[in-house]
Formats: structure tokens, C-alpha cells, sequence
């Protein structure tokens, strides 16, 4: 019980006086020991950071590779992540080789693979999106019809019918512009908000030693 009291008290002394060197680095001219200190811990969080990515890769791989080997259910979507996990090693490696010639000369094959992916992924998802608030919209005007889901309803088909390139349109157009300019960016400023209090929040509970995970 003493040992795990005393491993208890140093975790937290050890990410108290860490957090508050960090505080008094960040805050200090560049050069001086305090600033260095800080410098070099960011550096060794990010190298811990790349360090836990890779073996994670390595986790996800060796995951799918005993699925694909057991022929569990699903295995075809775990040879597909195999696939395509070899595929963008390979294209990294050609790239780092540069081995691209003509028309693709200097380009990073790799790096084009995967935003091609991606916009298509978000293009997905949007879509989805669409029909996903439709839909809710439409339970919500069935379930009870209040002040909030008329307004929710109004909100979604104006900024659906803003979007279609028409001339009988273009009223329509500027309230979609508007909600988007007012409404939703306060609501993206005020989530911006509410996550920074709760960063500081986070570092004053470690700084007081009220975090109850750094204790083991």
C-alpha cells in the first residue's frame, strides 16, 4: 500500500514539475535553458509519437494477417488492407528512389495516391451527409413539430436549394451564405472554445495533481 502510495505521489511531482517547465519554457526567449528544455521535450514527444504510429502499423498489420491466415470472417477486407499497405510502401519507397520519368518526373506518387483516396472518401461522406439530414429533418418534422425542428427543416432545405446553380435560386443562395458566414461559423468558434477551456482545464487539474491517471 506505502509503494503504491509513494509510485502515486512521484507520477504526479514527475508531471507537475514537467508541465510546469513546459509552462516556463514556452513562456521564455528563445535560447535561454528553460526554452531549450522545452524545445528538447517537444522533440521527444514527437519522436514518441512517430515511434507509437509505427508500431501501431505494425499491430494493424500483424492483425490481418492472422485474420487472412485463420480465413476468419472478413478476411477478404483484411487482404484488401494488406494490399493496399504494401502498395503505398512500395510507391513511398519508388518515390524516395525517384525512379518516376516523363510526365511524372519529381512527383510524389504517393503522396497523389492517397489524396486521391481521401477526396474520394470525403466526397463519400458527404454525399451521405446530404440524405442523413434529410432524413433526420423528416423524424424529427414526423416525431413532434416544435419551433426547433421547423427551424432545423428550414436550415437544411435552404442550404440544399442554395447550392443549385439557378437564377430563381440566388435569394436562397446569399441565406446559405449567410448561415454559413454567421450561425455556423460561431458555432465552429464556440466548439473551438469549449475545447480550449477543456485543454486548460486538463493542465490545471495535472498542474494541481487532481488527474487521477497520471497516478497509475
Amino acid at each position: 500500500m506505502n509503494n503504491h502510495r509513494l509510485l502515486h505521489f512521484l507520477s504526479s511531482l514527475t508531471a507537475i514539475s514537467v508541465g510546469v517547465a513546459m509552462l516556463v519554457g514556452l513562456s521564455s526567449d528563445w535560447g535561454t535553458p528553460a526554452a531549450d528544455f522545452a524545445a528538447l521535450m517537444l522533440h521527444l514527444v514527437s519522436v514518441i509519437a512517430a515511434v507509437a504510429v509505427f508500431v501501431g502499423v505494425f499491430n494493424l498489420l500483424a492483425v490481418h494477417l492472422g485474420r487472412l491466415a485463420r480465413s476468419e470472417r472478413g478476411w477478404p477486407y483484411s487482404l484488401l488492407a494488406l494490399l493496399a499497405a504494401a502498395g503505398v510502401i512500395a510507391l513511398r519507397i519508388l518515390d524516395r528512389a525517384g525512379v518516376w520519368s516523363g510526365d511524372l518526373e519529381g512527383e510524389q506518387m504517393s503522396a497523389r495516391a492517397f489524396e486521391a483516396v481521401q477526396v474520394s472518401l470525403e466526397s463519400a461522406l458527404a454525399g451521405l451527409l446530404v440524405f442523413f439530414l434529410v432524413y433526420a429533418a423528416y423524424r424529427l418534422m414526423r416525431r413532434q413539430v416544435t419551433v426547433w425542428s421547423v427551424l432545423f427543416t428550414l436550415a437544411v432545405l435552404v442550404a440544399l436549394v442554395g447550392w443549385i446553380p439557378l437564377e430563381e435560386t440566388e435569394a436562397l443562395a446569399d441565406a446559405r451564405e449567410w448561415l454559413v458566414r454567421v450561425p455556423v461559423s460561431a458555432g465552429a468558434r464556440g466548439i473551438l472554445i469549449g475545447v480550449g477551456l477543456g485543454t486548460v482545464a486538463a493542465g490545471v487539474r495535472v498542474l494541481t495533481g487532481q488527474d487521477r491517471s497520471i497516478r497509475g
